[in-house]
């Protein structure tokens, strides 16, 4: 079981331990995404899938060095999205949004293409969407401001990353990711009421 308090905003959450974020990957490779596959689809590191989950066998209730907006991207995957605004998503219109930019930018990491500086600035830190500026999604997703906002100028903003503003946008991630799945993946059963 995953503890509740895991899927919370950073200011509240609770680290997962190694046997919760190695549900999340178990739940993932029996629905067809091992480590490798899940490494192609997300551009996720197969060496940082194994060290969140190191020695869950030995010691489960180890604390996950998993970072925070990693967590809230396996969630995403296995249908628990946007912890980090308790489920909520942005106040956008998704149709609008996803207009600005090709269709590339909504494959998985093995088809992406990264938006330009130009497709960004349609959307962040423009005067006509307010709430999207550099400095809410770097605190919204614990995010170095800076580091992200090279990223968007550069475009070259990590997969991870635009994921996880297209998710809270209120794109479904988990179907834009995970092409293969043929089977309904859903964390909910594996939550506990704590």
């Amino acid at each position: 079981m995953i503890r509740q308090s895991t899927f919370a905003p950073y200011a509240r959450w609770t680290p997962p331990l190694v046997s919760e974020v190695a549900l999340v990957m178990s739940l993932l490779k029996k629905h067809g995404y091992d480590v490798k596959e899940l490494a192609r689809v997300t551009g996720l590191r197969p060496k940082n899938l194994n060290i969140w989950t190191a020695r869950y066998k030995l010691e489960p209730d180890n604390i996950s060095p998993i970072p925070y907006p990693c967590w809230c991207f396996l969630c995403a995957l296995v249908g628990k999205t946007n912890i980090q605004s308790k489920g909520r998503r942005l106040n956008v219109d998704l149709e609008e949004m996803t207009s600005f930019f090709s269709p590339s930018a909504f494959k998985p990491n093995d088809e992406f293409r990264c938006p330009t500086p130009e497709q960004f600035s349609h959307l962040i830190d423009n005067e006509n969407y307010p709430m999207l500026t550099t400095d809410f999604l770097s605190t919204f997703f614990h995010w170095h401001a800076s580091k992200f906002t090279h990223g968007i100028i550069h475009g070259a903003l990590p997969f991870l990353n635009w994921s996880l503003i297209l998710m809270a946008w209120g794109m479904d991630i988990q179907k834009m990711i995970l092409t293969d799945l043929h089977a309904e993946l859903n964390i909910l059963d594996f939550i506990s009421r704590e």
